[in-house]
């Protein structure tokens, strides 16, 4: 080979060597950088341990302290050992030490970082550390028995490890670098074990391989070199794989565990807001001489849009209250307690019933963006006569049970509250005898299924309260309005076996004894 261009080509070689060593020492500083300095580190002090936990600096390090130490002990001379062998010692030594510092030194500074993830220095230092050994290892032509036109294996082989080095920063740091934002904890196997045992091994056979460089022919020799960097990329491309599969792994878990947490915390609150409903209905019923009542409220969901009330407007007169909200769960019962609270505080102002309604529809269509509405009967006892003056606003027929019979009172209904504003509702009557009963309901009872998507019906209530004599001479007994409630409840019950309840079911049942 002409003298002039290998002294050209060893100078490029030179240039290619060294300028690999400055690329790799700042690609592994801004891979650094990028995968851990979070603002919480001075990029001074950054720089201070990267320099510090850098591979050539660790490199540099082992190889001089092995050799060293074999050197002062004159382990070859001693040992009686190969040139090829006793190559093959140090470099074992040399790779086994600096493993251990990089190990060591990347934890340390994995710690001053105060990254969740300290193993992942420790993997960027390994990674680039493949670099650094097929970069140590590729100076064939430094050999004695290399042949002269080595040295182009030399430039393909440097060219080669360019390009390794671009594609390991280009698409590896970048999954480190989401990763390590997202402060996931990972299996520290993944990384560590297949580079160390690259490391080991290249350090070990690359040696034995440029000493047999004299009895190999050259395109072997290229060729190697480029698969053991191609292969190296092609492991990093794996982990990359395995990377993104842990990661979209975790964030699936995580995703199930923010429901998981999201709906406990809504159970809660559905579980705070049925308590607040449910306090907010009457639970204890009045027993006087001239009446009784009883009223329940099954939801189908948490919460309902259902509610029933009763107060004594004054000493003669009750009022009492079924109504029935459009809507379900939260937004039906936020309507439901306004709907209640607007119909008791006029009732309670001495308004009569359908003075209520025609006042209650005025408010509640005030702001009702939502366009819910409210069937209700609201109905007014003289406890003295048995006259009760009714409202109604849409809402079912009650059942009037005399003598044990069950007739439905079927009255004019009105718009239901909140439909339409300028609504003006009219007064009706309904007048009980001693010993009638009135049953009041919602469409829930009616409208109950089965599973063969039967409804429940007016028939079959009209039935069930038609029970003859079954209470008779037992007027003065407080339980009979709880009982007739209790028998229709059991009897929805039978009939929906195994199908799931869609609408809440509630009832008020009032018994007028006579004054």
């Amino acid at each position: 080979m002409n003298s002039n261009l290998l002294h050209v080509l060893e100078i490029v070689n030179s240039i290619l060597s060294y300028g690999l060593t400055v690329v790799f020492v700042i690609l592994y500083y801004v891979s650094i950088k990028k995968c851990f300095w979070k603002g919480n580190i001075s990029k001074v002090k950054l720089f201070f341990m990267t320099f510090i936990s850098n591979p050539v600096f660790l490199y540099l390090i082992s190889f001089l302290s092995v050799a060293l130490v074999i050197s002062s002990l004159n382990l070859r001379e001693k040992l009686n050992m190969d040139l090829v062998v006793y190559r093959g010692y140090v470099s074992l030594f040399c790779t086994l030490f600096y493993i251990l510092l990089i190990f060591l030194i990347s934890d340390l500074i994995g710690k001053k970082l105060q990254t969740q993830n300290r193993i992942l220095v420790s993997f960027v230092t390994m990674m680039y550390s493949v670099i650094l050994s097929l970069m140590m290892k590729n100076d064939i032509s430094s050999s004695e028995n290399a042949p002269d036109y080595s040295i182009f294996v030399d430039i393909a082989g440097f060219l080669a490890l360019y390009l390794a080095a671009f594609l390991v920063y280009r698409f590896f740091i970048y999954s480190l670098s989401k990763l390590t934002d997202k402060k996931l904890e990972i299996n520290s196997r993944l990384f560590t074990v297949p580079l160390t045992v690259f490391t080991l091994y290249y350090n070990i056979f690359s040696v034995v391989t440029m000493e047999l460089v004299n009895t190999l022919e050259c395109t072997l020799i290229f060729l190697y070199s480029i698969i053991i960097v191609y292969l190296f990329i092609w492991a990093f491309s794996v982990i990359i794989k395995n990377i993104n599969a842990t990661n979209e792994a975790i964030e699936a878990k995580d995703l199930a565990a923010a429901a998981a947490i999201m709906e406990a915390r809504i159970e809660a609150d559905l579980s705070i807001a049925k308590e607040i409903q449910t306090s907010a209905l009457p639970n204890e019923f009045p027993s006087e001489p001239e009446f009784e009542l009883f009223a329940s409220m099954n939801a189908a969901k948490e919460v309902g849009g259902d509610f029933y009330d009763f107060y004594m407007l004054n000493d003669d007169t009750l009022g009492f209250l079924i109504a029935d909200v459009s809507g379900k769960s939260i937004p039906g019962a936020m309507f439901m307690m306004t709907s209640k609270t607007v119909i008791k505080s006029l009732a309670e102002n001495d308004n009569s019933p359908a003075e209520v309604f025609t006042m209650a529809n005025e408010k509640l269509c005030e702001g009702n963006d939502a366009e819910m509405f409210v069937t209700a009967w609201l109905g007014y006892l003289d406890v003295n006569s048995g006259l009760v003056r009714v409202a109604n606003a849409g809402h079912n027929p009650p059942v009037l049970i005399r003598n044990g019979k069950a007739e439905y009172v079927v009255l004019k209904p009105g718009l239901m509250l909140a439909g339409m504003d300028g609504v003006r509702y009219k007064e009706q009557t309904v007048q009980l005898e001693k010993g009638d009963m009135l049953f009041l309901y919602t469409d829930g009872v009616t409208e109950a299924m089965n599973v063969n998507e039967e409804q429940y019906g007016e028939d079959r209530l009209k039935e069930i309260l038609s029970f003859g004599d079954k209470y008779s001479g037992e007027f003065q007994k407080d339980e009979i309005v709880k009982s007739v409630c209790k028998t229709v409840g059991d009897d929805i019950a039978l009939f929906t076996e195994g199908a799931e309840q869609s609408d809440d079911i509630t009832m008020l049942c009032i018994r007028y004894i006579g004054g």
